[in-house]
């Protein structure tokens, strides 16, 4: 099964967007940490993303995933 994982910026909808794939459409909380669903998908806090002494944390979550989705932040 190929693997996902959703990168942005903090606010972007990345967990909402998440969340929906798996049909949970409850309010989206703020991510504290990675989160994997059961197919192995990832979710990753936009902090990871948005400040560059957690891009070490990020390259070592991504590195095995099959799709690498951005969602930009809508100004």
């Amino acid at each position: 099964m190929k693997r996902i994982a959703f990168v942005g910026t903090v606010g972007a909808g990345k967990t909402t967007l998440f969340n929906a794939l798996q049909g949970n459409y409850t309010l989206a909380r703020k991510t504290q940490a990675v989160e994997f669903n059961d197919n192995g998908d990832i979710d990753t806090p936009g902090e990871y993303f948005s400040h560059p002494r957690w891009y070490h944390a990020l390259i070592t979550t991504l590195q095995d995933v099959d799709m690498l989705i951005y969602v930009h932040r809508r100004e």
